[in-house]
């Protein structure tokens, strides 16, 4: 089946027109880095019936070696099986230079963030990437406010929270479809307390969009909305791990975020502990096939420190810090990156098979679970197909 890529509006849009029925709901907008990870979160979509968003940050765009690259690894996921997605492929927080180029190379969606900027500047940057997406129907996120925390190449020591009242004239002088908004929420699997987290922010920017007849073509965006659930923590310490104050923003916070006009949510976190709670695991439980394995064994090696680890900046990571797949497929991607593009069961490498099996279904079952927690479980039906790239160019020029 030829699968195709949406952009982010009919997808929003049928979460959208659910909650104005009176059940809340949102979008999934899950982070990836590899192609079993890539094929968990597709199953999870599977299972659940849902639309959702695969997204790639400029970390992991690197990792893969271009966005041309992983854009074909998600599309290569996607024909290996016969299900019709309703997916948009989207960037997450992108540099002015890093949307253009993902714009360019088969992206259906990209993120501006240019929150650092003073407002009007933030503005202006946010439509310059409108006018070049919009001319491929590519939707376009921006953000507003300045979450606290650290994720891939954004760090802010505190939070900025956004205004209310300027939320629709950003999203109205932009042309922007989406907008993520800090609200409280924060970056890393050490988000605080959640008394941080101001809702009536959300709920005034969405009555702001309602009033303003806005809320059918531009939606708001959660970041930071990990649950960092303590089974996921709790594994991975006790397979050699050692993090300390983990801790996420709780289902019921996310859920009423939603009741209250949130259409797309991001996790990343999650699934990161997820895999790695889950591979350190079966290292501890199979130590001698993994030694055997040309693969596996350069990840234990890894969770062993015998190869060193090292993070998004390049720095040293202590190997029971460790929580991005990044750091243990390294070795992996620096010797055979083709191995973590394509469909790991076309290896001759049992174990290496057998460990990829793990994350995809630990990604599918926890991508699952978090679909109904969205309520975008059942939703595909409601997604507008007539609504593809090219209808949505013509739609924006006109």
């Amino acid at each position: 089946m030829v699968q195709q890529m949406y952009s982010m509006v009919p997808l929003m849009r049928a979460a959208e027109e659910k909650s104005l029925r009176g059940h809340p709901a949102a979008i999934g907008a899950y982070n990836v880095n590899f192609w079993a990870q890539a094929k968990g979160i597709l199953r999870g979509l599977e299972m659940t019936e849902a639309p959702g968003i695969i997204q790639a940050s400029r970390g992991a765009n690197k990792f893969q070696g271009g966005p041309d690259k992983i854009q074909l690894m998600v599309l290569d996921a996607m024909s290996s099986t016969p299900y019709d997605h309703r997916v948009a492929f989207h960037l997450d927080h992108g540099t002015e230079e890093a949307a253009i180029d993902c714009i360019n190379n088969g992206f259906s969606s990209v993120m501006i963030d240019a929150s650092k900027l003073p407002e009007m500047d933030n503005i202006e940057l946010t439509k310059k990437i409108v006018e070049a997406a919009h001319k491929k129907g590519v939707s376009v996120e921006g953000e507003y406010g300045l979450l606290s925390g650290v994720e891939e190449d954004v760090e802010h020591a505190k939070t900025v929270y956004a205004d209310p009242v300027f939320v629709p004239v950003f999203l109205g002088r932009s042309g922007a479809d989406a907008l993520a908004i800090a609200y409280g929420t924060s970056h890393g699997p050490n988000k605080g307390h959640t008394d941080a987290l101001d809702l009536s922010i959300v709920a005034r920017s969405y009555k702001g969009l309602v009033a303003q007849g806005m809320n059918l073509d531009k939606f708001l965006v959660s970041h930071g909305s990990s649950a960092v659930p303590p089974e996921f923590v709790a594994l991975i310490n006790e397979y050699g791990g050692a993090l300390k104050g983990a801790s996420g923003v709780p289902a019921y916070m996310v859920t009423r975020a939603i009741s209250l006009g949130m259409r797309k949510v991001n996790i990343d976190t999650d699934l990161r502990l997820a895999m790695t709670g889950k591979v350190r695991e079966w290292l501890s439980k199979n130590g001698e096939r993994a030694e055997q394995s040309e693969l596996v064994g350069k990840i234990k090696a890894i969770f062993d420190g015998k190869i060193k680890a090292y993070d998004k900046d390049k720095n040293e990571v202590d190997p029971a810090q460790i929580t991005d797949p990044r750091s243990w497929l390294k070795p992996i991607m620096d010797d055979t990156p083709e191995v973590l593009r394509k469909d790991y069961r076309n290896t001759n490498d049992e174990a290496f098979i057998e460990v990829m099996q793990i994350v995809e279904d630990t990604v599918a079952e926890h991508v699952a679970n978090l679909n109904k927690v969205f309520g975008s479980a059942g939703l595909i039906t409601k997604v507008d197909k007539s609504l593809t790239l090219e209808e949505m160019a013509k739609r924006y020029a006109a």
